[in-house]
């Protein structure tokens, strides 16, 4: 006996378990492992750097380098101290002594010097030239205290006149020592005509 072929039954969908899909990390954990790992090395950093700051900082060393300098400036003081020189004082005073002249006296003065410039003279011969009335005609006191303020070396004046008569003539040592001290020549002293004569080649 034949079976009915009976029409086959629908067969259902055997039901599948839903597949999962894999999760995805979530990527903060790293994230603030990450972060936190670079502040901590900022901040190494920056206690790195203010380490090596604090010497720079410290400029205690270079005001103790600085403080030589007051040092020496104090050291400098005693210069100023010695600007009254007692040994200034003394010429001020000096000084007002030509102005304490006669115009008359100061002017006989000038003239003296200026001859003395030109050619040799002994103490009366120069206050004779000054006092003559062939000279400069002054009053024979005012001459006199003319040449007494001058600071001349009546000796060389002596020499250079026994020079400048050999450059002349020729004399002898005797005759040379007599024209300089004679009244009609020179009128040094003898003594000054002796000192004279002997710095030249008559009396060598």
């Amino acid at each position: 006996m034949s079976v009915p072929n009976n029409p086959p039954y629908p067969q259902q969908p055997t039901q599948q378990p839903p597949t999962q899909q894999p999760k995805r990390r979530r990527k903060w954990p790293w994230f603030l492992g990450s972060l936190a790992a670079l502040i901590i090395i900022i901040a190494a950093m920056t206690n790195g750097d203010d380490g090596n700051s604090a010497p720079s900082v410290a400029t205690g060393s270079d005001t103790s380098r600085q403080q030589p300098s007051s040092q020496d400036t104090s050291t400098e003081q005693p210069t100023s101290t010695e600007q009254p020189t007692a040994s200034e004082q003394p010429t001020t005073s000096e000084q007002p002594t030509s102005p304490q002249l006669p115009p008359q006296v100061q002017q006989a003065v000038r003239a003296a010097q200026d001859y003395l410039g030109y050619t040799a003279f002994s103490r009366d011969g120069l206050i004779q030239q000054l006092s003559s009335s062939a000279g400069d005609d002054y009053p024979k006191d005012v001459a006199t205290q003319a040449v007494g303020t001058l600071d001349v070396d009546w000796n060389e004046q002596a020499a250079t006149s026994a020079k400048d008569y050999l450059d002349y003539t020729s004399f002898s040592c005797s005759r040379l020592i007599q024209q300089l001290s004679s009244s009609a020549g020179d009128k040094f002293t003898r003594e000054q005509a002796t000192y004279g004569a002997n710095q030249t080649k008559a009396c060598g």
